[in-house]
């Protein structure tokens, strides 16, 4: 695809993780001329809705936090960087103005910390989070547009015309413009713990490298697409996702490339071949309780539980981390860090109040049962992971000593 024409050809989407108070994960995406809007659908691609955030300025790129949608839009003459919440409001087109440097921009990337955006092809801007002290010259570049990816530790970005993918330190200060030599990619970066993906123009696949190094793997998934490559590419802990502009549907396939399903969300809005995708992925932040079980001895309860990704998860008596406001119902907090996806265990034991409750409902009656909520927080651990809690009833239940019978 030749570079002037990638730099135009411009709709992003986006894989986030919805907040905890929208039930399940979601995709979303950009939808260039004539919708101007980001879309969005569940996972398994129901719940679509096309006009998530309406009304902008033909958007191209598409990032996101924890807290927040971020998007660029515009040309050279007004273009600008946007922001939203993750449920889609308070949405603020002009949350970097075209005023503050934003000159054409496509791809986005955020960290904890910054915004980062490509700038008329020519270089990566750079931005605080909170949009200020904007500097549209961060790292200079050659030719890139349409691939800007991060993670913890760098910077990747589509460079030399699609041929190249670049990496550079978050603060800027090492630069690597070739870190990969790839087939010629279309539109679209995205990265994970093991590899950098891409969408490929000449092959009409997605393709990945490892991001230690190695040899590309230009067709590791056909991506069903024949009018020029997929529009973009964005990957979980699960799931490769892709826009094939062709039929104007997402497609999908499970991380290790089985599975692929070219039209997983049909009717998408994928603009295309004007408005080709670049994805940024967030990882799912699901926690699925499989069992709780109570130890009546020690008058404890063991929930055993599942998360998808990499992440941290407390378990403790408020709705919302860190604890606040203490009630009688109390727990003792438990934190642990999960490096993978995994089955794990929490032990609720009571304290304070509830623990008296229960102890003195065991010298009372010989078995104490104490009925509370407590909260499952799971953060995934990535540079976009979204917060998820999950409530649970449990009954701590605690037998006592029975009494030996006097004899007569």
């Amino acid at each position: 695809m030749h570079a002037g024409l990638m730099a135009i050809f411009l709709t992003v989407l986006v894989l986030l993780i919805a907040v905890p108070q929208a039930p399940g994960n979601f995709v979303y995406w950009t939808s260039d001329s004539p919708n101007s809007s980001i879309a969005r659908a569940k996972l398994n691609g129901t719940a679509l809705n096309t006009k998530f955030i309406p009304g902008l300025n033909n958007p191209h790129g598409v990032a996101t936090d924890a807290r927040f949608i971020y998007w660029t839009q515009g040309d050279s003459t007004n273009g600008s960087i946007g922001r939203a919440n993750l449920d889609g409001g308070g949405a603020n087109a002009e949350f970097i103005p075209h005023s503050a440097g934003v000159g054409a921009p496509s791809g986005i990337a955020v960290t904890p910390t910054a915004i980062y955006w490509q700038h008329d092809g020519s270089s990566i801007g750079r931005a605080s989070i909170d949009g200020s002290a904007p500097n549209p010259s961060f790292i200079g570049t050659t030719n890139s547009n349409c691939g800007l990816a991060a993670d913890s530790n760098f910077l990747y970005f589509l460079n030399n015309g699609g041929t190249q993918i670049g990496r550079a330190t978050l603060d800027g200060s090492v630069v690597a413009p070739g870190f990969a030599s790839v087939p010629e990619a279309f539109c679209g970066l995205a990265v994970d713990i093991n590899y950098l993906y891409w969408a490929s123009d000449s092959g009409n696949t997605v393709g990945r490298v490892p991001v230690a190094g190695g040899p590309a793997e230009g067709d590791f998934i056909p991506a069903g697409t024949t009018g020029g490559g997929p529009s973009g590419v964005a990957v979980n802990s699960q799931f490769v996702f892709w826009g094939n502009y062709d039929n104007d549907a997402v497609g999908r396939a499970a991380v290790n490339g089985a599975g692929r399903n070219p039209t997983l969300i049909g009717s998408a809005g994928v603009t295309g071949p004007v408005g080709a995708s670049q994805f940024a992925a967030a990882p799912s932040n699901k926690i699925t309780v499989n069992s709780v079980t109570n130890n009546r001895k020690r008058g404890t309860a063991s929930i055993i539980a599942r998360v998808p990704s990499p992440g941290q998860v407390t378990l403790d008596e408020t709705a919302t981390p860190p604890d606040a406001g203490a009630s009688a119902a109390a727990v003792r907090p438990v934190t642990m860090i999960l490096p993978r996806a995994e089955v794990f265990e929490l032990i609720v034991k009571a304290t304070g109040k509830t623990a008296r409750k229960l102890k003195k409902r065991v010298l009372k009656g010989g078995k104490g049962r104490v009925t509370l909520t407590v909260f499952i927080h799971f953060v995934p651990a990535t540079v976009a992971g979204v917060p998820n809690t999950e409530p649970l009833t449990v009954t701590l239940v605690k037998k006592g000593k029975r009494k030996k019978r006097s004899k007569k």
